[in-house]
């Protein structure tokens, strides 16, 4: 039986392209098995560097306050972004809710609230605006100091401050780094 066998199937032969293919289906699943764990690997290292670029990204350091008669808070991330807008009383409350500034750069939320309609009526009413940074770094406090009063540059009646604790308000910070940035325009 064999030996039939043998001889019916002596004149069949399989090109080499076929065979190569065959085997390269054979072995092909654990090639496959090969990569697996690699890319299991990689995208847990995605997964990690999201959750911990997530985390730095939706960390305040900072806080910004604007307060007018409407009182808001801005909470700045280490990129300079806003990730969180929080009226401190029913005015501001309603301005955080109505303006949209959150997730942009910190110095164009504050040229945005400063074009808001509620606030240019308040400064244009001659009401004092104070804004303070409040942050745990000197040099970065320094920095945004400055961004902020070059954003209040063009507006009346505004005072800006800086600390470096952490908090809403404290008049004892703002008199250790006060710099006054008024801008009084007069009516000629």
């Amino acid at each position: 039986m064999r030996n039939r066998l043998q001889t019916a199937f002596s004149g069949v032969h399989a090109e080499r392209e076929i065979k190569e293919r065959t085997l390269e289906r054979i072995y092909a699943p654990a090639k496959r098995g090969k990569r697996r764990p690699l890319a299991l690997a990689a995208a847990c290292l995605a997964l990690v560097l999201l959750c911990v670029g997530g985390g730095m990204f939706f960390t305040p350091v900072s806080a910004i306050g604007i307060e007018i008669n409407p009182a808001l808070q801005l909470k700045i991330n280490r990129f300079d972004i806003v990730i969180g807008v929080k009226g401190l009383n029913q005015d501001g409350r309603r301005i955080a809710e109505n303006t949209s500034v959150l997730f942009s750069e910190y110095s164009e939320a504050i040229d945005t609230l400063l074009n808001s309609s509620e606030i240019k009526d308040y400064l244009e009413q001659g009401k004092e605006m104070d804004i303070y940074v409040d942050c745990g770094d000197e040099q970065r406090c320094t920095r945004m100091l400055e961004r902020v009063e070059g954003c209040v540059g063009g507006c009346g009646n505004v005072t800006c401050h800086a600390g470096n604790g952490h908090g809403h308000g404290n008049g004892q910070r703002r008199q250790q780094r006060h710099r006054n940035c008024h801008k009084n325009h007069q009516s000629e």
